[in-house]
């Protein structure tokens, strides 16, 4: 197994967690994230842990364990194999998006990451619109983002290059033909922890699959229709590069809406459209809605033909969802607060209780 550092761990890491280790607390990375336990990574190896129902209450963990978190681990009982997760540590980043339904709540994708490799096939899954939601929730993450054209021996991907290249750094790859996947592997060093998410059956599994030199995770068959791999990877996993860093692969994702309650708050609508933010601060009226109003510097540029409106469109969804997600945000912190206090009042009286039976 790679030591602490191969698997992300810092100096600024070791310094904040002194006092627990000092206890007996060890520190360990999540691999896997099951229903009632966790795979954890020290460096003596892979190991299930269970977890402290109060290292859960206390997490600062929006959205749940994910892979990539840190935690703190003990014995279970002295001298067993078993291990318990005592402590989740602060992330540093966290790639997050709202759970699927109607329900408002957050489920964390990968955690600790560098960067996102946002990927999308060449063939068939090209979709200006759906990178732009990826990257909104990349820049909440506190991430680095990127994209990645894959499958390029199946059609000329200039054209997508030349779109994809306006919204974020580009690598070019094809699992089949080795194109771009030196590239890829410099996106992730030694130490560094590197997430690839995207829709069902773009070839993220392949490109695993060649970066670690060994079929770890499995290829569902080619459709002739569309010559789209069809998806097989169903949980989130760690892997280690060879001579490199950490690797997170995700399950595809039929829907996507970014959750936008972390750090980076409400510009990360904003970061992922910069030249719609700079035309908008360049607008007549400070409130301008960018509905026609006179002296819009977006309607402008949108005239001019140096915007286009397909893109502004699809800038105005997103903040509107931006804004009605963060009502219902507000309410779903508000109803979590409100269960802390509840728990904490009842631990209390337990307390008073117990001290006065005595």
């Amino acid at each position: 197994m790679p030591s602490l550092e191969d698997l992300g761990w810092t100096p600024e890491l070791s310094a904040r967690v002194a006092a627990q280790t000092a206890e007996g607390l060890r520190p360990a990375r999540v691999g896997s994230v099951y229903s009632a336990r966790v795979e954890v990574w020290t460096p003596e190896g892979a190991s299930l842990a269970a977890i402290r129902g109060r290292a859960l209450r206390e997490a600062p963990a929006l959205g749940g364990l994910a892979v990539g978190d840190w935690v703190l681990v003990a014995e279970a009982a002295p001298g067993s194999r078993d291990l318990v997760v005592e402590q989740v540590l602060p992330r540093r980043t966290a790639f997050v998006r709202q759970a699927a339904g109607e329900r408002s709540a957050p489920q964390a994708i990968a955690a600790n990451v560098d960067r996102v490799l946002v990927v999308t096939a060449v063939e068939g899954d090209f979709n200006v619109r759906r990178l732009e939601r990826y990257l909104v929730a990349v820049a909440s993450s506190g991430a680095e983002g990127l994209i990645v054209l894959a499958k390029a021996d199946l059609a000329d991907p200039s054209a997508m290059l030349e779109e994809a290249a306006r919204l974020a750094p580009v690598i070019v790859t094809s699992a089949r033909t080795g194109l771009g996947l030196d590239e890829l592997r410099a996106c992730v060093p030694r130490g560094s922890t590197v997430a690839l998410v995207g829709s069902s059956g773009v070839g993220k599994s392949a490109l695993v699959n060649q970066l670690l030199g060994r079929d770890a995770q499995l290829e569902g068959a080619v459709r002739e229709t569309d010559l789209r791999g069809r998806h097989t990877t169903t949980r989130r996993a760690l892997f280690v590069v060879p001579g490199g860093g950490l690797l997170v692969d995700t399950p595809g994702m039929r829907e996507l809406k970014p959750w936008q309650g972390g750090e980076a708050g409400e510009t990360d609508v904003e970061e992922a459209f910069p030249e719609i933010g700079a035309l908008a601060a360049s607008c007549r009226y400070r409130d301008c809605r960018h509905a026609g109003e006179p002296g819009c510097a977006i309607a402008a540029a949108v005239e001019a033909g140096s915007l286009s409106a397909e893109r502004v469109a699809s800038w105005q969804k997103l903040e509107r969802e931006r804004v009605e997600r963060k009502a219902k945000q507000e309410g779903f912190a508000a109803v979590q607060a409100k269960r802390r206090d509840r728990s904490m009042s009842v631990a209390l009286r337990k307390r008073l209780h117990d001290k006065r039976g005595r």
